[in-house]
């Protein structure tokens, strides 16, 4: 009897362990160095190992959003960067599955493109979990004589993530 004992409690630890040795914890940490290049840190601990990602800039690392989607583990990095008067969004997906671990299963890159030189398409990244992305633009015209600008010709696409077949 006394063995029996013993073993109905040795079952809950072992699943316990198996759990947390599989399960994915995802965190960020700032660079101490915080130049325009000088990227942030993704830190995604599964088990007994710490993977790091480099990315951001400005010292910082780019938003995330750890999420399911039909049963299967992703993390959603966004980040923009500007610079010379134009601004650029990326969204990346890695997978934290065990089949395909730290593997990129979305991954785009827009940019603001120059019309002219008084006017700019702006072009920005917005993911909604778990599989929409929204791609905003409007026009922006710049007025020297007083320095400001106008936004004008708004408008929103939308875009449906098949994620299920990463």
């Amino acid at each position: 009897m006394q063995n029996n004992v013993y073993f109905l409690f040795i079952i809950p630890l072992f699943f316990s362990c198996y759990n947390s040795f599989n399960k994915v914890t995802v965190g960020a940490e700032n660079n101490i160095q915080d130049c325009h290049m000088c990227p942030g840190y993704i830190l995604i601990e599964k088990g007994n190992t710490i993977d790091t990602l480099k990315m951001g800039s400005w010292g910082s690392p780019p938003n995330f959003n750890q999420f399911k989607a039909k049963d299967r583990d992703y993390i959603a990095l966004e980040y923009s960067y500007f610079s010379g008067g134009i601004h650029e969004s990326m969204l990346s997906i890695l997978s934290l599955n065990e089949d395909n671990y730290l593997t990129a299963v979305f991954d785009t890159l827009i940019s603001d493109e120059q019309i002219s030189s008084f006017k700019i398409n702006r072009r920005n990244l917005e993911f909604i979990v778990p599989n929409t992305l929204l791609i905003h633009h409007h026009i922006e015209t710049y007025n020297h004589s007083d320095e400001g600008s106008k936004k004008t010709d708004s408008k929103k696409e939308v875009v449906l993530l098949n994620l299920a077949q990463s």
